[in-house]
């Protein structure tokens, strides 16, 4: 009996520790005093189209570990500039094209019940959204409906084997804080998303539906954003376990990390307004500039910034930016040392890079060359300053790749100038810099 005992509180304490600390919520729906994790990630249909079972599996695997139980698998149909719908299964939609020749659909949901993941699938998007100035409220109902037409097909071929899997809906419309500041937009938003959430609310009343608005701090502050959502809120038909799911806009640059504070916290003010709504946030694991991965330490703040006002966090996107099939192995394995203890480990610090020197090519421009440190583990890449601004980001997708070269292209072999190259690791620790002038 005693041995019983003690090994139902071991392993009561390993599935505490396994759930992860965005489980567990406060009275007031924020995380709790222990570190945030992310519970989720995007995955987007080019990423998985050639995906079978076996690297279904070993993804999701890399998920689970990480302490994750949610997907977000969208757009579902999308149409482009061109104006073809295409979709991303086979359904019979009048007016549609099917994009691949496996259905996607099915391979997430078929992998995701195995390895007990939960999954949120968007309905449609027309790449027009972008092109403000082009279309009315009108267009934007006609797309509210056949976003409706969508779920209805979907909800038939799916729901019925992939209950419990097949688990919210993502509104995958990115509304902003520039487009719907005036009263008449936001009423059209108002009627927009209406037309979505009562009729999936009539087919799949348990499936909670989400959205991922951003913002730009160059085009409004905090509280008018506040208060135009707080208006949407007001018109709205949210329903209690719905969520509001807002990036945190680090990586695209629309708020730079000491802002997110603010931010969140008038945000947090509007979702108050709408009871049983859930406040999430999608905190995003890139870096727009050079379009490679943000190193773990800012995506870390990132959530730990956001923890007092969410009940949860999703990524965009762990699978893209941080998994060992797209990016060195060092991203994941360090994020799991931080899920496992609640610290990144920051104090290995990288061997600097060695004989760096510039040099022209054949076209006038300049191009630096150095040579890489011998210890690897754990390094992202090398950034590349020129006269004191960062011009560069070079990252590193597997071990065996080699990365000892950068090409200036804005460069005058004429001007006197600067560079700088370190390396940095995927913590974000950097090396000493190495320089090297050009005149």
């Amino acid at each position: 009996m005693r041995n019983s005992v003690s090994t139902y509180i071991f392993l009561w304490i390993l599935l505490t520790i396994n759930m992860g600390s965005a489980c567990v919520k406060n009275d007031d729906g924020s995380l709790p005093d222990s570190y945030p994790i992310a519970d989720g990630t995007f995955i987007q249909d080019y990423l998985v189209a050639q995906w079978d079972d076996t690297r279904w599996q070993k993804e999701l695997g890399y998920l689970k570990e990480a302490g994750m139980h949610y997907i977000v698998f969208a757009p579902t149909l999308n149409t482009g500039n061109d104006g073809i719908n295409r979709i991303i299964y086979p359904g019979n939609l009048p007016g549609t094209r099917v994009k691949y020749q496996v259905d996607l659909v099915e391979n997430c949901l078929r992998n995701a019940k195995k390895a007990g993941f939960k999954v949120f699938l968007g309905l449609n998007f027309n790449e027009k959204w972008w092109q403000r100035a082009s279309w009315d409220s009108e267009w934007l109902y006609g797309e509210m409906e056949l976003g409706n037409q969508l779920a209805d097909d979907l909800t038939r071929r799916y729901k019925n084997r992939y209950e419990d899997t097949m688990y919210g809906w993502y509104w995958v419309w990115e509304v902003d804080n520039l487009n719907h500041q005036t009263t008449e937009r936001q009423n059209t938003l108002i009627q927009a998303l209406n037309i979505n959430i009562d009729h999936l609310d009539k087919i799949t009343p348990d499936m909670p539906f989400m959205l991922c608005p951003f913002v730009n701090y160059r085009i409004g502050n905090s509280q008018d954003n506040r208060d135009m959502w707080q208006y949407v809120f007001s018109g709205t038909h949210f329903r209690e376990g719905d969520i509001f799911a807002p990036q945190d806009c680090v990586g695209a640059g629309g708020l730079e990390l000491g802002m997110v504070d603010k931010w969140f916290s008038d945000m947090k003010e509007a979702v108050k307004s709408k009871p049983g709504l859930l406040f999430w946030s999608d905190a995003e694991t890139f870096d727009q500039r050079f379009w490679t991965s943000a190193t773990l330490d800012r995506f870390v703040e990132q959530m730990e910034t956001v923890k007092p006002y969410v009940s949860n966090i999703i990524s965009f996107a762990y699978s893209h930016y941080y998994s060992p099939f797209q990016t060195t192995k060092g991203f994941h394995e360090t994020y799991l040392e931080y899920v496992k203890t609640g610290t990144l480990p920051m104090n290995a610090i990288p061997e600097p890079v060695e004989n760096l020197i510039a040099y022209a090519n054949s076209e006038g421009k300049l191009n630096l060359s150095w040579k890489e440190p011998k210890n690897k583990k754990n390094l992202a890449g090398y950034y590349i300053f020129k006269d004191n601004q960062l011009i560069g980001n070079l990252q590193y997708k597997n071990e065996d790749q080699y990365i000892t070269g950068f090409q200036d292209k804005s460069s005058e072999v004429k001007v006197k100038c600067q560079y700088e190259v370190c390396s940095y690791t995927c913590s974000g620790i950097t090396s000493t810099k190495e320089s090297v002038v050009w005149e």
